[in-house]
């Protein structure tokens, strides 16, 4: 079981990617324009540099337990009946975002696609494709997410060919907009790189020394940062300020515009490119939060926890009904982000250094 868990330092930058690059890509410059205007997208750089910092203290306190897992730290560090209720809030974590996932990507299926086809058999049917590579080992989910990456480069191509109709002037004088409005456009990128904390549950599974998992990360997050920022960018230069405000999915926006003699609906294609990396982050959270309940009963396999987390996900995704909701449940998702993937695992570098907490060696 641990040998087909086992996965290469390529694959690891592969799955870290797909963590965090999905469902909120559609709509990211929407939101970190209603919060730095024109200069969202140094917002964007900001905090992949947070996050980078983020990345270097989770690898610091993963160096301390080389062979565990997050989930087997936290019983380290609090005691097994402490830490397993921790392990557990953060499998319910993981399946909360799955589901709040799963909710936004019905949403934009109904309105963009199916406008007349219910939503439970939309969500249905994802879950259903997610469970059928989920149930299988992380070697397997990493490739599936090395032919997924396909979908990555149709996005920068599609993306970039907006810059032809390109208006500098839209961002220009950069930082004018000032430096507090800056800083919130960071907080509002949080959720959108999502995904990173995963590292504290994959390290122990990377065939590579832990420098060589250090670079991986780091690798993903630069990737992910620059992705976002051009995508974030473009819409920019494409949209005029006044456009920005009153169009919640930009990207979709964006390459509706388009017209080719070949194409006649390109964002539609675009859409179905965008259904693949919204299953990659739904692999990625219902993989980890099963791993997290199989290590805190203690199970040989996390196949069937698979299936618990899945249907979870599943009816948290059908609770939001309209706009409104998605507005209170992406508040709840900003305070679960800064708790889950930023305060606490500075907590538990602190506490393992403070008093001393180490994997023994010798067991």
């Amino acid at each position: 079981m641990k040998n087909k868990q086992q996965i290469t330092q390529f694959q690891l930058i592969l799955v870290l990617i797909h963590a965090q690059i999905g469902v909120g890509i559609v709509s990211l410059p929407y939101e970190m324009f209603n919060k730095a205007n024109g200069d969202s997208w140094i917002s964007v750089l900001i905090t992949g540099v947070i996050l980078q910092v983020m990345i270097l203290l989770i690898w610091v306190l993963m160096r301390r337990f080389p062979t565990q897992n997050l989930f087997m730290i936290l019983q380290i560090l609090f005691g097994k009946f402490v830490g397993k209720f921790i392990a557990l809030l953060y499998c319910c974590y993981f399946v909360i975002v799955a589901g709040m996932v799963l909710a936004k990507f019905g949403y934009v299926i109904k309105v963009w696609m199916l406008p007349l086809t219910p939503k439970w058999l939309v969500l249905l049917l994802m879950i259903l494709t997610v469970i059928y590579i989920v149930k299988e080992n992380l070697r397997i989910l990493a490739r599936f997410f090395f032919l997924a990456s396909i979908t990555l480069i149709v996005f920068i191509i599609l993306s970039a060919y907006s810059l032809k109709f390109a208006n500098y002037t839209y961002i220009l004088p950069i930082g004018s907009h000032g430096f507090f409005k800056i800083i919130n456009g960071v907080r509002a990128g949080f959720p959108s790189f999502q995904g990173f904390e995963l590292l504290m549950v994959l390290f122990p599974f990377v065939q590579a020394n832990q420098k060589s998992v250090l670079k991986a990360a780091t690798i993903a997050n630069a990737f992910v940062t620059i992705m976002y920022t051009f995508i974030v960018l473009t819409c920019l230069l494409f949209f005029s300020p006044q456009e920005l405000k009153l169009i919640p999915e930009p990207v979709l926006y964006l390459i509706k515009s388009f017209s080719f003699k070949i194409i006649e609906r390109p964002d539609l294609i675009f859409t179905s490119m965008w259904i693949i990396l919204v299953a990659t982050t739904l692999m990625s959270l219902l993989f980890v939060s099963s791993l997290g309940l199989s290590s805190v009963i203690k199970a040989k396999s996390n196949k069937y926890f698979v299936y618990i987390t899945a249907f979870a996900s599943f009816l948290i995704a059908l609770i939001p009904k309209g706009k409104f909701d998605f507005e209170v449940l992406g508040k709840i998702n900003n305070q679960l982000v800064i708790f889950f993937a930023f305060t606490f695992p500075i907590i538990f570098l602190l506490i393992s250094i403070i008093f001393k907490k180490k994997e023994r060696r010798d067991s």
